[in-house]
């Protein structure tokens, strides 16, 4: 399930924006006050404020957390 194991990789993302994965999973945290383009991590599992999905690209409002499946 997606809380099995205890790996956790740090991924890149744009500044003031966390991105981190676990087996099943991304999560993307916008700390920022403004929306950020990013790169579409999957299909949107959850996401904290609606996120707009153009292809390989989503926008993610700021202070947003969206949970990815991939």
């Amino acid at each position: 399930g997606l809380g099995a194991g205890t790996d956790v990789e740090w991924l890149d993302g744009p500044e003031g924006v966390l991105v981190f994965a676990r087996p099943g999973f991304v999560c993307t945290v916008n700390t920022t006050a403004a929306p950020v383009r990013i790169a579409a991590r999957g299909r949107v599992l959850l996401a904290s404020s609606p996120v707009t999905v153009d292809g390989a690209e989503a926008e993610l409002p700021a202070d947003t957390t969206v949970w990815w499946t991939v």
